[in-house]
């Protein structure tokens, strides 16, 4: 349902809302910044640019720079999503949540992340967060072709481990908690459009990622990165 780019009412609205506390909850900040954190601190002194592909309601790129302030670090976040009324709705919660210093530091952009309107190198890293999974194989290794190619020192891809565990262990908070009917059917419906090792794997050498490193995180997710320090 979040696929559908016709809603664009409460009903996405407060499916975006929810994902907030799902990806801190359930370890979707940790599993990013397991990555993302030693990266940014080996560049202290320098300016980073980041790109985020299907940002959704931003709540990534807030968590980044609400984090690099806190350590003195330089880091800036373009947000990207191809639905106009998601970017839309990112703007406002960005606007009210974060004060005018951080609040400067994000981009909210609408772009296909299949055909990014960016420069080779244009940013330092590329990262997707809970969107990969949206993708068919052949569009995940598009996106991360083109991650690849905007991004001068490496990607970084956050996304679901497809585990019956998994799928039950979010189902029936989905239909017990006074969550969206969009968070209700999308939930369960994304862990079973995640991954395995061997997908992400399969994705990275069609990709040709140099050494690609596939970490596995709590709860139920994969990192998928090709950044050094």
């Amino acid at each position: 349902m979040m696929d559908d780019f016709s809603i664009t009412d409460e009903r996405l609205v407060g499916a975006l809302d929810e994902l907030r506390w799902v990806n801190r909850l359930l370890g979707g900040y940790a599993a990013t910044m397991r990555a993302l954190a030693p990266y940014l601190e080996a560049r202290r002194g320098r300016p980073v640019r980041l790109l985020d592909l299907g940002a959704g309601v931003g709540d990534y790129a807030e968590h980044i720079v609400r984090w690099a302030d806190r350590r003195g670090l330089d880091v800036s976040v373009t947000a990207v999503d191809a639905n106009p009324a998601t970017a839309a709705h990112a703007r406002r919660t960005l606007d009210r949540r974060l004060s005018p210093k951080l609040r400067a530091r994000i981009h909210v952009a609408v772009a296909d992340a299949l055909a990014l309107p960016y420069a080779d190198d244009a940013f330092d890293v590329a990262m997707a967060a809970m969107f990969m999974h949206h993708l068919e194989h052949t569009e995940a290794v598009a996106l991360a072709r083109e991650m690849d190619r905007v991004a001068r020192d490496g990607l970084l891809v956050n996304d679901l481990h497809r585990h019956p565990l998994a799928y039950y262990g979010i189902l029936a908070p989905a239909r017990l908690l006074p969550v969206s009917p969009m968070f209700r059917h999308d939930a369960p419906m994304s862990v079973l459009r995640g991954f395995r090792r061997t997908d992400l794997e399969a994705i990275a050498r069609s990709a040709g990622l140099e050494a690609p490193r596939i970490r596995w995180h709590w709860a139920f997710r994969w990192s998928l990165s090709t950044l050094g320090t």
